[in-house]
């Protein structure tokens, strides 16, 4: 059933490390714009609070294969990205869907963080502003540090998940885990035992990190206890 591998599998091993590394991109991306659009959603500055919420309504609110293709569309048009092979595909599709993975899990990323920062005692942030630090200074020095351990389990779902819905990115041509999968049952005509290989690759590759997190979660969770 699954001979095909000894031929095939160098394109699967191609296939799982661009899953690998769009995922990474998409991860970062969405971090840094969650700690952005957190801060804004939670300023006392309307606009900015007004746009982080939207953001986040939109986002959340339409499908990430839509933002996927409207993302790549609007920035294959707009910027001169150079058509250069990276393990398989293009950079003019990779960069567009890493982004477009980053856009999507900032929304969800910034709720987190939210909820992260809502968990920690409001003496906190007021203790911080009396020692004369800024609110931003006193949101990502004070507050997040303490918010970080909250809100482990919840990112690790979100990474989780974004490794996951990394496959939409084969509509707009990325060969990834899904992309490849496909191409190999068609070239086999039995689309079967490839999708088997393509799901077996994401388990290990959310196995793997969900352990990682949890190494990551009892660590932190034996500090807090040192500490108190």
């Amino acid at each position: 059933m699954f001979d095909f591998l000894g031929q095939y599998y160098p394109v699967f091993i191609q296939g799982a490390a661009q899953t690998v590394v769009i995922s990474l991109i998409g991860i970062c991306i969405g971090i840094l714009l969650g700690l952005v659009v957190v801060a804004m959603n939670l300023s006392k500055f309307k606009p900015f609070s007004w746009l982080a919420k939207t953001y986040i309504a939109i986002v959340r609110g339409t499908p990430a294969m839509i933002q996927v293709m409207l993302i790549y569309y609007v920035l294959s048009k707009a910027l001169p990205i150079p058509d250069i092979r990276f393990l398989g595909s293009s950079l003019d599709r990779v960069i567009p869907g890493s982004i477009a993975l980053g856009v999507n899990s900032g929304a969800y990323t910034a709720e987190i963080f939210r909820s992260g920062i809502m968990s920690i005692a409001v003496g906190q942030t007021e203790a911080g502003i009396s020692l004369g630090l800024s609110e931003n200074t006193t949101l990502f020095s004070v507050v997040m540090p303490q918010a970080v351990r909250n809100i482990l389990p919840a990112m690790g779902n979100e990474f989780i998940s974004l490794i996951k819905e990394s496959s939409v990115l084969f509509y707009i041509g990325v060969q990834e885990v899904t992309a490849q999968a496909l191409g190999v049952g068609g070239t086999l005509y039995n689309f079967i035992p490839p999708l088997l290989v393509a799901a077996a690759i994401y388990f290990v590759l959310t196995f793997v990190l969900s352990q990682l997190l949890q190494l990551a979660e009892n660590r932190m969770g034996r500090k807090y206890l040192a500490l108190n």
